[in-house]
């Protein structure tokens, strides 16, 4: 009698689960039917985009090096007699001009007193370096000082292969140098090797700078720009609106609620932007991030459009 109870039960348990599942997944069936949208109803996906305008402006074909700077001219200063070191007048980094007196030695001999002998200046300049204190032997083969001229002075550098035909004699230069980090120095290339080096691929190059305040100091380590040609009123696009898609160069262009994904030709670059030729128009609209999701066609919305954001202001420029 028991055992027959047992089994009422449990069957009477299994139809009450039985029933409570198939009530839960006709609820989820007709909830899935009722929420079921078509295409149109639940609407396209558009991929938000940040876009700048495409604008005109100056750019420079800028190319960037680094030296150290030199005097435009370097003397060493000798005496023409040996003997002993008796004074140096001058000090290191005192300017010095033609025939003035840098040091005197003596040139006695046994038996004969002479007046000590003055070593002079054969040129004007910066006096760079002293070689020899008080007491020492000098001869005619090593020099007591060296003067340095620094009204002008001079960088050499060399270029690399692919940029040789982007500069030229007289091309403008621009010198930066940490102790003067809110200015810069111009120059100009006076000399360009006419061959290049077989090992490294590179050319020689020489450039002046003036230096009338004698700023600039010989053996100070200094970033160039050299500046290779100027295009003006030119579309110019930032760096961040170009990519590369099957090894060539593509920005894409917003039309409406799709891109255009566009092959660029490009002219001058510098770090941050470069020119175009051809492939987009100055007024259009091109995406500048997040470049690798998109494909031609793709469609997006407009999320934030930099180019309102450095608009220039009443009465002033761009910010």
């Amino acid at each position: 009698m028991g055992g027959k109870i047992m089994k009422k039960s449990t069957l009477g348990f299994l139809i009450t689960v039985g029933i409570l599942v198939l009530a839960i997944v006709a609820v989820a069936i007709a909830g899935r039917v009722k929420g079921k949208k078509t295409t149109a109803e639940i609407g396209e996906v558009y991929i938000p985009v940040v876009v700048s305008e495409v604008k005109t402006g100056t750019i420079e074909d800028v190319i960037s090096v680094t030296g150290y700077i030199e005097p435009s001219e370097q003397v060493n200063i000798i005496s023409k007699i040996p003997g002993k070191l008796l004074s140096n007048v001058v000090k290191e980094g005192q300017e010095v001009g033609v025939d003035q007196v840098i040091a005197y030695v003596s040139r006695d001999e046994v038996g004969v007193e002479f007046a000590p002998y003055p070593v002079r200046s054969t040129t004007r300049g910066v006096v760079a370096k002293l070689s020899f204190d008080p007491g020492a032997m000098v001869s005619p083969q090593f020099p007591i000082a060296t003067v340095v001229k620094i009204d002008k002075v001079l960088i050499t550098t060399s270029v690399v292969e692919k940029d040789y035909n982007r500069i030229k004699l007289g091309s403008p230069a621009r010198i930066y140098n940490d102790a003067f980090p809110d200015q810069w120095f111009d120059g100009k290339i006076t000399k360009i090797a006419p061959t290049l080096d077989q090992f490294s691929h590179t050319a020689e190059i020489q450039i002046e700078i003036p230096n009338p305040k004698h700023l600039l100091k010989p053996g100070m380590y200094v970033r160039v720009e050299l500046v290779g040609g100027i295009h003006e009123q030119v579309p110019i696009l930032p760096k961040s609106a170009i990519t590369k898609r099957l090894g060539k160069d593509v920005a894409f262009v917003v039309n409406g609620k799709i891109v255009e994904m566009r092959e660029l030709k490009l002219g001058y670059y510098d770090l941050n932007q470069y020119e175009v030729v051809e492939g987009v128009k100055p007024g259009e609209l091109v995406v500048v991030e997040d470049l690798p999701l998109l494909q031609d066609g793709v469609k997006v919305e407009i999320a934030k459009n930099i180019s309102k954001e450095t608009q220039p202001t009443q009465g002033g420029e761009s910010k």
